[in-house]
């Protein structure tokens, strides 16, 4: 599987590539919204992971453009955020996310799973 993922924080970034590449999963990163949106057209990962909160673009519009090009728009998106699910949850569904995961509440191999059983639905 070829993951994507796209945060403003490398750290962030290196912490969940950890399980998915200990799975054997193919990870690349992105370190904005602008690079994430090129990356999901070039790279046709499998999924997309996605904050919320990001300098320039933010994760709602980067979302919103995923889904409006065709060429990334059957990607499914999870968000990946530390807003309360009470913020956005309903937006990110509105949009097409298939699923939002808040940071402080899943640790990363957590992620990956969750990742995994939304992926299998």
């Amino acid at each position: 599987m070829k993951v994507l993922i796209i945060d403003d924080e490398q750290a962030i970034l290196k912490m969940y590539a950890v399980p998915f590449e200990a799975a054997g999963d193919e990870v690349i990163t992105a370190i904005d919204g602008q690079t994430g949106l090129q990356f999901a057209k070039d790279q046709a990962p499998n999924v997309i992971l996605l904050d919320i909160i990001m300098p320039r673009v933010n994760g709602l519009d980067v979302l919103k453009k995923l889904k409006e090009d065709t060429s990334t728009q059957k990607i499914p998106v999870i968000l990946l955020t530390n807003l309360p699910e009470e913020c956005s949850e309903d937006k990110a569904k509105e949009l097409g996310a298939i699923g939002y995961l808040v940071k402080a509440q899943n640790e990363p191999a957590v992620v990956a799973e969750k990742v995994k059983k939304l992926l299998a639905t």
